[in-house]
């Protein structure tokens, strides 16, 4: 599919700086670091259903937190007419006196057809960085690893990124809310996949239950949406607008039920 109609290249940057002015308009809030904030309302705020999809985070998942989730489309790829879906299975290792985290993950691209039969492993590792300031942290991250079924191809450049991603706080209308900001880079981001580039996102928890965010990935916008359910801590659901503004035409709804489990081991 081409991307080079007059319309397209009109709009393809303003998506881009849509998301780096979120990001730009939370530097006050950054600014401000975490002493203008009472020890309450710390607590409560980062209770709130922080949130940002669409794009990989600086975080990973703690040690002893086994994960799965299964996620569901309306079209393939963002252009093939029949839905299908995706899953992912992990688990998060602490590495020796807080020195860094590492999560380990299994994803099936595809759930057509037998399940398993399509998909390739993912190691990432987390660092924080912040002297008891905002939460701040670097995130280093590996995927396609020995890829099988289809998502095996010629190519087996691996995917490699690089990103950082930070947790201020910000006061509107009297209350507190947690950001969630994130910038990165990888090899395998531009073009769908096949480009290197650059992405970034913010997000927003709005309450203990919900969250929204907005991600640039490269080629185009995601808008998310994250649903936390009362009394089921563990179990959230995730709704993704893929290419919101539509501007490679692969607009797609994305949606997903995430499990967790904490202190496995």
């Amino acid at each position: 599919m081409t991307r080079s109609s007059g319309r397209n290249r009109l709009f393809q940057f303003r998506p881009a700086r849509l998301v780096l002015a979120l990001l730009l308009s939370a530097l006050p809030a950054m600014a401000i670091g975490q002493e203008a904030f009472s020890y309450e309302e710390k607590v409560k705020a980062y209770k709130k259903n922080m949130t940002l999809l669409g794009i990989p985070a600086a975080t990973v998942a703690p040690d002893g937190l086994v994960f799965a989730s299964v996620a569901f489309t309306d079209k393939r790829n963002g252009v093939r007419d029949d839905p299908d879906g995706s899953a992912a299975f992990g688990f998060g290792i602490g590495v020796g006196d807080d020195l860094f985290d590492l999560q380990f993950a299994a994803h099936i691209t595809s759930l057509q057809d037998d399940f398993g039969d399509s998909g390739f492993l993912s190691v990432r590792a987390s660092k924080r960085l912040d002297q008891g300031g905002i939460p701040t942290y670097l995130g280093l991250g590996v995927s396609r690893i020995g890829p099988w079924g289809d998502a095996d191809s010629e190519d087996d450049e691996l995917s490699l990124s690089g990103t950082l991603t930070t947790f201020p706080l910000v006061r509107i209308a009297g209350d507190v809310y947690p950001l969630m900001l994130t910038l990165g880079a990888g090899n395998r981001v531009r073009e769908f996949g096949t480009e290197s580039g650059v992405f970034a996102g913010a997000g927003i928890g709005l309450t203990e239950h919900f969250g929204t965010s907005v991600a640039y990935n490269g080629d185009n916008v995601d808008l998310g949406a994250s649903f936390r359910l009362p009394g089921l801590e563990s179990v959230g659901l995730n709704l993704i607008l893929s290419d919101a503004f539509d501007q490679d035409d692969r607009q797609r709804v994305i949606f997903s039920v995430n499990w967790i489990a904490r202190n496995v081991f």
